[in-house]
Parts: C-alpha cells; structure tokens; sequence
C-alpha cells in the first residue's frame, strides 16, 4: 500500500511540475518578447532624439514618470522590489499567507518597466520570482497542502532560471544549492518535470538565452596563469561586493527623499548614458569584444566601474529586477580583463576570449552566490563543451576556498537579512 501511496504521489508531483513548468515557461516568453519589443521602440525614441532638445526632454520626462510608477508598485508591494531569489528563498524557508497573485502582477508589470528602459538589473531573479508563484497559486488552486505546494514552488523556481537560459540542469542545480538542501526522491521528481516542461515551451518560442557565450577552445596550460590572475580578483571582488551593497542601502536610506521616489536617481542615470553612450546602457559585451583602442585596459575598467555603480544605484533604490545577471555579467568583463591584460603583456590568442568570459562568470557567480556547482553547470549548458572542464573547477573549487576563507556570505544571505531590517525600520518608523 505505501509503494502505491508514493507512486500516487510522484505522478501527481510530475503532472503538477509539468503544468508549473510549462505556464512559468509561458510567462517567461512574454516576458522577454515585451522587454525586447519595448527596448526596440526605446532604442529607436533615442536615436531620433539627439540633437533634438524638445525630444531629449521629453525621454527625460518619460524616464521619471516610469520611475515614479515603479516606486507606487513598490510602495504598495514591498517584496517585488530588487531581486525575487532573496524573497522566494526566505518563502521557502518561512511559508506564510502573501497575496501571491498581487505580488506577480506588480513584479511582472514592474520588471518590464526597468528593464526595457535599460536600467542595469536582470531577468533571473524575476523569472524565479515568477515561478515561485505560479507554483504557490497552482498548488493552493489544487488544496495540496503547504509542503507539497513549497515542491511546486521549488519547481517554478527552477523553471524560471531554466526558461531564461535554456539551461534545465543549471535551474534544478540553483535550488539544491542556492534555494534548499533537499534532495529528496519528491524534490527531485519536480525539478525534472517542472524544468524540462519550462524548457519545451521555451524551445516553442524564442529559445532565445540570456547569455550567448559560444564555444570556447581547448586552453593551453602556459595561460593557466592568467586563470590564476581571475581567481584574486574574483575573490577580492566578492568580499568587496557584499561590503559596498549592503552600505549602499543604508546611504541610500539617508537620501533626503521617500522610498517611492528613489528609483528616479538610476532611471535619471540611465537615461544620462542614453545621449552619452549607449554602449553603457543595459548589458554589451559584443562592445568590449570589439574593441581596438590603445587605452583598452582602462576603457574595460570604467566600463566596469560603470555598471558596478548602476548595478549598486539600481538595487539601492529596490526597483523590481535581478541581481544574477548583472553579477555574472561583471564577471564576464573582469574575465574580458584578463583576456586583454593576456594579450598586450603576453600575446594570448584572441580566440581564447570566450574562455575567459566563461571563466569569469563562473567566478564571479561562485564568489558571490557561493555557488560553485550551479556555476559549473550553467558553464557547461551555455557552451555545450565539456573538454574544457578542468579550468572551470579549477576556478570554480579556489574561488570558493578563497570565499570561505574571508567568510564570504552569498549575497542572498545578505539580502535576506537586508529585507528583515529595511522591514523593522520602516514599522518604526510608521
């Protein structure tokens, strides 16, 4: 009778993750397709603007009123704002009674907002965000109680981060290690289901991932030094990271301004780089591929520079939109860095770039995330290249030494915390 009782139970956990799996999936299409059509239309405002006083006006106009309408949704939802991992990790751990289908609409609508007008914020985390509660709403639709109801918001997790980068292992890989460490035969069941019917509709539609690598070479091991180079600055950079977020919170709460109005500083920003470099706007790494200038190091490092500050102003002012990407996207300029200090100072082969953006984001989504099989996975998904495996552990096993030796926290952890205390503050003071 118990053998038919789990048989009962798996086949329902497979049905329901198909059906979390494949509605996130859907979700997520649109999702993508609103931001690149807006985006498109943005693109095309601007280019007609320079030069233009009346029209540069007016996209500074359009900028703050976007800004202003995220900080309502904000205000009225206080969890849509910054990244969804933080929020549907400390669910997880904590159930409790939300109004999930408000907390949806807001997040979806609101994460549109940003990140079509280019702000410097990601779509994991909100697709996770999305995914958690398509499986909260299905399993409350379904009365099938708080524990299975948490599986199936495991499974939209997973699906979400599935669906972004057409990676299905990675996203079962992020919840093992990131979200739970249950690994039970349930757990597992839903994952599988949920991600590989996430990852069939996503196939349906676009198939478009949220960061095309390429293929990367077999790397000599006389450039091993330079991986070397990546690993220090990885973890430096990681100690540093938890350091300057946390502080640009409290900074930002000492802005004379209410909390619904802070998004206008990173919307204002934004809209700065429109007229005076596109390439800074959103995320460009085929910019920095391609450039031929003398001073390369240090146009590489402002552009750093760059988009550290607009990742730290944009979450600073807790509009709606991912801290994943924009991470692993540093990582991949810090290992363009490397690639170019490689090349000027050694004579690397420009061919071993795309290793060294692979690299780098493994990194830097070790260092910060302290999540180092989840790193490796999505590596080896993007790329469809297993051969050149060793120098991804490598760098993914001494960044999380290196981590763990300066008590690192992952960054979630961080937010998490964050979340708690930005709460009590704001009940004191009411």
């Amino acid at each position: 009778m118990k053998d038919v009782s789990i048989h009962k139970l798996n086949l329902t956990l497979i049905i329901n993750g198909v059906i979390v799996g494949a509605i996130t999936g859907v979700f997520i299409e649109f999702f993508k397709y609103a931001i690149n059509k807006i985006s498109f239309y943005r693109d095309k405002l601007i280019h007609i603007s320079i030069g233009n006083w009346y029209l540069i006006a007016f996209v500074f106009l359009l900028l703050i009123f976007i800004s202003l309408v995220v900080g309502k949704m904000v205000k009225l939802e206080k969890s849509i704002g910054g990244s969804g991992i933080a929020v549907v990790k400390n669910y997880v751990a904590n159930p409790s009674e939300i109004n999930h289908i408000r907390r949806f609409v807001l997040k979806y609508i609101g994460s549109i907002l940003v990140l079509s007008s280019g702000m410097t914020a990601g779509k994991v985390g909100p697709s996770a965000h999305f995914g958690a509660m398509v499986g909260l709403e299905i399993g409350q639709k379904r009365n099938l109680g708080k524990d299975y109801t948490i599986l199936l918001v495991l499974s939209g997790i997973a699906s979400g981060i599935a669906s972004i980068f057409g990676a299905p292992l990675a996203g079962i890989m992020f919840v093992l290690e990131v979200i739970t460490d249950d690994a039970s035969e349930n757990v597992l069941t839903v994952l599988l289901s949920g991600v590989a019917s996430a990852y069939f509709v996503t196939s349906i539609f676009s198939g478009e991932r949220a960061l095309p690598i390429g293929q990367m070479n077999q790397l000599p091991f006389k450039y091993y030094y330079l991986i070397f180079v990546l690993i220090i600055i990885s973890v430096l950079f990681s100690k540093l990271f938890n350091y300057i977020m946390l502080n640009t919170f409290y900074i930002m709460e000492k802005i004379p301004l209410k909390n619904e109005y802070l998004p206008v500083i990173p919307f204002v920003l934004t809209g700065v780089l429109y007229f005076v470099n596109e390439n800074y706007v959103g995320f460009n790494l085929e910019f920095l591929m391609n450039l031929k200038n003398n001073d390369i190091i240090s146009v590489i490092l402002l552009y750093f520079v760059v988009k550290l500050f607009l990742t730290l102003m944009t979450f600073g002012s807790r509009v709606p939109g991912g801290l994943f990407f924009p991470v692993i996207f540093l990582g991949a300029v810090a290992g363009v860095l490397v690639f170019e200090i490689g090349t000027i100072f050694f004579a690397i082969d420009s061919v071993y770039i795309v290793n060294f953006i692979a690299l780098g984001v493994v990194a830097f989504l070790t260092g910060v995330y302290k999540a180092p099989l989840t790193a490796t996975v999505l590596l080896i998904e993007l790329t469809g290249n297993f051969m050149n495996l060793f120098p991804v552990i490598l760098v993914a096993l001494f960044v999380q030494m290196g981590t763990d030796y300066l008590d690192v926290e992952p960054v979630h952890n961080l937010l998490v915390r964050y979340k708690h205390y930005f709460e009590k503050s704001s009940k004191v003071n009411k």
